[in-house]
């Protein structure tokens, strides 16, 4: 009686500790709605890899509805039009999020009655999907319909074993966990492997490999190593998704912030010199300069990053690119010119209005990272 006991015990934590793994994250698979051409970079004048036929799958990497997404096809990266890709059919329903305030109307047209009005952020179930147009949607039990481009799927990469990669590549893990206290990052899964440096209590953290019940291979502010995974906790939910016009009260110009790359857990630090339609910010420093080069691998681009925003404590949604531009005030920290840090509801100064949904779909992404 005994013995049945102790393996009845045994089961039970067995499945316990079954329950707590996580499922790998397995990369988001998209299909091609037409002919279309494969770049080496997200813009039509960039070369042309190869053209791919309809119905051929793509992992995607990045993915901005309104514009262009990151994507392998076979062995090569490169961009296609995201209004050329959707999930493959059997992948329906699916759940989208939305990236401004939306209607949602009982047809496909902006002629058709409003019958809900759809918060920024909300969760809608996708039934059928037009890229290019308008996509069938099911919200809080009414189904109608959403123009495309205000719907994102957030893409999940896969993390793949043994990696130390910690830029934003195909590589690069999404599982973001926080320490719940001051812990040692090692060179190993061992407290007797040598420590790499001391993290600080509620440091985001990005999960290359995850085993619940012993160590936790990671990458933090650029290093890779190991932390005991009772030190990590998922769900922090203090990133906010706060309105440019608040944040400008609480940036002051010339003082340094933290920022922390959601693809990576990399940290380092900006500082504002404008708040006009958003946050003109510089580097105050070469190595803040080349941690923010070494995250789009050597080259800066138009491209933007999610991101989180260390205020006063505060941790705030916001999305920034990497390609220097016009005037700067800093010299010596390695960067000719400055970078745009965009928060929810800001825009740019020209009035780009695809590339101001760029920069919010991924302000939205930095958002529900941390959901």
């Amino acid at each position: 009686m005994r013995l049945i006991k102790k393996m009845i015990c045994l089961l039970l934590v067995c499945c316990f500790l079954l329950s707590m793994a996580p499922a790998a994250l397995a990369a988001e698979l998209f299909v091609t709605t037409t002919h279309a051409r494969f770049r080496t970079r997200a813009s039509t004048e960039s070369d042309v890899i190869r053209t791919l036929p309809p119905g051929t799958s793509v992992e995607v990497l990045e993915h901005d509805p309104a514009g262009w997404s990151r994507v392998k096809a076979g062995d090569d990266t490169g961009y296609i039009r995201s209004d050329l890709l959707t999930l493959p059919a059997g992948a329906f329903p699916a759940t989208f999020r939305t990236t401004d305030g939306v209607n949602l109307r009982a047809t496909a047209s902006t002629d058709g009655t409003v019958l809900k009005k759809v918060s920024v952020g909300s969760a809608v179930e996708v039934l059928e999907h037009d890229p290019a147009g308008w996509s069938k949607v099911r919200f809080e039990d009414t189904e109608g319909y959403i123009r495309s481009d205000y719907l994102l799927r957030r893409v999940q990469r896969s993390s793949q074993s043994g990696t130390t990669q910690s830029t934003g590549s195909s590589t690069e893990s999404t599982l973001i966990l926080w320490t719940n206290d001051g812990v040692n990052l090692r060179s190993g899964p061992s407290t007797d492997s040598s420590v790499i440096r001391t993290v600080g209590s509620g440091t985001p953290v990005a999960v290359l490999e995850h085993n619940p019940s012993g160590w936790s291979k990671v990458s933090v502010s650029g290093s890779v190593g190991y932390i005991r995974s009772d030190f990590l906790s998922p769900g922090r939910g203090s990133v906010e998704l706060l309105e440019w016009s608040a944040v400008k009260r609480l940036i002051v110009n010339g003082v340094p912030m933290e920022i922390i790359d959601v693809r990576t857990g990399t940290t380092f630090k900006v500082q504002s010199f404008s708040k006009g339609n958003h946050a003109d910010v510089e580097p105050p420093t070469r190595a803040d300069t080349d941690i923010l080069f070494r995250l789009y691998n050597g080259t800066w681009s138009w491209t933007p990053r999610p991101v989180w925003v260390n205020i006063n404590g505060r941790l705030i949604a916001a999305a920034i690119h990497g390609m220097p531009h016009a005037g700067s005030t800093i010299s010596g920290n390695g960067m000719n010119g400055h970078i745009c840090l965009h928060f929810y509801g800001s825009s740019t100064h020209n009035g780009n209005a695809s590339y101001t949904r760029t920069m919010q779909n991924t302000v939205m992404e930095s958002y529900n990272a941390s959901r």
